[in-house]
């Protein structure tokens, strides 16, 4: 599978509009192009942990990439992981994510980018309260974890 996606980067306090190409069906390799060619390519098991490789190497060079890949609060499930990670779930610390939380990796976003570590670090954080016996006992979290399913997820920018 190869495609080519429109991606903004945030670079010298200005958006500019690059590309990413996808190759492969896993592994997967990305490439991140400017108007002046090839940036930088890496290769994972998934498109967002190539995404992740990548965002630590261009932090180097003070170039953010502004997706939903690249927001703190943000990770694919196991299942979307295996394949490909195009989707990828917003994780909120007191509900669980649904199906209304999916967002696409590569999808616009110009808010809540963080480096990888906050990301991990965000991740963390989310496993060790999802794990808390407050989540059992809250009538709420259950009735949002039931009534969940009755949403759609979204589609195309995402504020």
């Amino acid at each position: 599978m190869n495609e080519e996606i429109p991606i903004y980067v945030r670079l010298e306090g200005r958006e500019e509009e690059w590309k990413i190409l996808v190759e492969g069906d896993g592994p997967w390799i990305l490439h991140l192009e400017s108007s002046n060619g090839v940036e930088i390519s890496k290769a994972a098991d998934n498109v967002f942990s190539a995404l992740q490789e990548m965002r630590a190497t261009l932090a180097q060079r003070d170039i953010t990439l502004c997706c939903n890949g690249a927001r703190v609060d943000v990770r694919p499930s196991p299942q979307s992981a295996s394949y490909g990670a195009w989707m990828v779930y917003v994780l909120h610390m007191w509900r669980p994510p649904t199906v209304r939380d999916l967002v696409p990796t590569f999808g616009y976003c110009a808010d809540r980018i963080g480096s990888v570590e906050e990301q991990d670090a965000y991740w963390e954080r989310h496993l060790a309260r999802r794990k808390s016996w407050v989540n059992f006992v809250n009538p709420l979290w259950w009735i949002y974890l039931f009534t969940a399913s009755w949403g759609k997820p979204k589609k195309g920018r995402v504020p």
